[in-house]
């Protein structure tokens, strides 16, 4: 990813998604017209093949991509639109400007249930895997019950059967789990970075015995922790998103997911305790971004999932000394 085509991306999501734009988005109002601008920009077609009128970048390339929507506060699901809509063009289907969440289904019975999809009131269509099937399901044929943390923009989606699948195919090397620990990963990490610029502003600005209370000790060992925080979990989520085509690799979005799940707990929490009441209220758009950071650890894998996972693969491997241990996190989780 060039910075030029970063550059572009960031001024176009600084028009569309100033905090009140957001806000707007939120409770649907405008979110239309929100997703029909930032599609017609042309970067959710940058995971698609050349040959099918994409940018043809992988997922190491598009991670930047994801990194600033997560960062702005676009509340649809972008990093999941991008990765779908390249799985979508392998396997045939070309897309018409489609908003696209990707969520994993709860079994039992023939109804398909998605729990909690992040941005799914706001999303077209959810892609989910089913049976061995991926199906792509119309939000608009969907039970709807609102989401948890953004009960406009999120939702808990159930269709009666695969019947209402508008698309079906079949992709082995796809793994629904990676995917979306690759994805929330890079949406957390994102809003990690703008949670710490609000917080770092925020110090800078309000006084206190006559100084700006950045200047006390103790509010710097915060700010110190939350730049750590936020900082180790770009690093792991760029290692996520560390892949030459589309799909992440399974063991690495786990620890994306893990890391950022750890971090985002710390960031949000020193956040609402450095602003104090006033981070709560709707003026202050921390609240946007702390509620989706809770939302996306919430959903998809959680920490014990990653955890346990990451714990099986290393225990598969001969030994359990400490150089096995470094040589599993250099040969299976270093990008």
């Amino acid at each position: 990813m060039t910075d030029s085509l970063l550059e572009g991306f960031e001024r176009a999501l600084a028009d569309l998604c100033d905090d009140d734009a957001v806000r707007r988005s939120e409770t649907g109002e405008a979110a239309a017209t929100q997703w029909a601008a930032i599609d017609a920009l042309g970067y959710t077609n940058a995971l698609v093949p050349d040959e099918c009128g994409g940018a043809g970048l992988s997922l190491a390339d598009a991670f930047p991509l994801f990194l600033a929507a997560g960062r702005a506060g676009l509340s649809h699901p972008f990093a999941e639109t991008a990765i779908a809509r390249a799985m979508l063009a392998k396997a045939g289907r070309e897309s018409s400007g489609e908003c696209i969440a990707i969520a994993p289904a709860v079994a039992g019975g023939d109804h398909i249930a998605c729990r909690n999809v992040a941005g799914g009131a706001l999303a077209d269509l959810v892609l989910t895997q089913w049976r061995g099937e991926w199906l792509l399901l119309p939000v608009s044929a969907a039970l709807r019950t609102p989401g948890v943390y953004r009960p406009q923009a999120s939702a808990s989606l159930q269709w009666r059967s695969a019947d209402a699948a508008v698309f079906r195919f079949r992709d082995d090397e796809a793994d629904i789990m990676a995917i979306c620990n690759a994805a929330h990963a890079a949406g957390m990490a994102g809003a990690m970075q703008r949670v710490l610029a609000m917080t770092v502003g925020y110090v800078n600005d309000r006084q206190q015995f006559g100084r700006a209370i950045s200047q006390f000790q103790a509010m710097q060992q915060e700010l110190s922790v939350m730049a750590e925080q936020s900082s180790s979990s770009v690093f792991a989520a760029r290692i996520g998103c560390a892949a030459q085509g589309h799909l992440p690799d399974v063991l690495r979005a786990a620890t994306a997911k893990l890391r950022a799940c750890e971090g985002g707990e710390r960031v949000a929490a020193i956040a609402h305790a450095v602003h104090g009441a006033i981070g709560i209220t709707e003026e202050l758009a921390l609240g946007l971004f702390t509620r989706r950071l809770h939302e996306w650890r919430s959903v998809g894998c959680s920490e014990t999932y990653c955890a346990t996972l990451l714990g099986d693969a290393l225990l598969r491997q001969d030994g359990a000394s400490s150089q096995v241990i470094l040589d599993f996190a250099r040969t299976q989780l270093a990008a």
